[in-house]
């Protein structure tokens, strides 16, 4: 995190270039140049205020969840938040914020529970390899970007659109209910 000291600077930087081309004296110790300073600190002490208060802010306030959800995007596409409490969204809220890593499993199971959906079993198939003898069939299931998802029946949810917003286009994933 920068000092006060530093986060001036900056400021008062991007202060000066904001100056219109002209007749502005730039020596240091004009007038415009200790109202660029001026002004350069209070940006920054208030931008250094806010990093911390945010740091400091662990949870969200309910009050504010509306706001935190459209800045967030939420409602997710495929549902809405009828049916859900409070604590439903600030789950959802905070899983959104925190999930880094969208390309393995546990992502999976979670974002399909959200919508209702149990995963029971998730299928990577391995790609054709070049060390495979040369009869080796090529377009089987054996294929690299292909997936199988296994879930539990009834679904509550519409899946194809699940898919098609959530997880990434160049899967080809098909879908199996138990």
């Amino acid at each position: 995190m920068m000092t006060l000291i530093e986060a001036t600077q900056l400021y008062a930087q991007v202060l000066r270039q904001l100056l219109p081309m002209g007749g502005y004296d730039t020596s240091k110790n004009t007038v415009i140049q200790m109202d660029i300073y001026g002004h350069a600190k209070a940006l920054a002490q208030a931008d250094l205020d806010a990093k911390r208060l945010l740091n400091v802010l662990e949870s969200i306030p309910s009050e504010l969840i509306d706001e935190y959800e459209r800045d967030y995007g939420l409602p997710l596409k495929c549902q809405t938040n009828v049916n859900r409490t409070i604590e439903e969204r600030l789950q959802i809220l905070n899983w959104i914020r925190h999930t880094t890593n969208v390309l393995n499993r546990s992502y999976v199971a979670q974002l399909l529970q959200i919508f209702g959906i149990e995963l029971v079993e998730l299928v990577n198939f391995k790609p054709f390899k070049c060390t495979d003898p040369s009869d080796s069939p090529v377009n089987t299931e054996v294929l690299r970007y292909k997936v199988k998802l296994v879930v539990r029946t009834p679904l509550n949810a519409d899946i194809a659109c699940i898919i098609k917003n959530y997880l990434p286009a160049f899967l080809r994933i098909d879908v199996v209910e138990i």
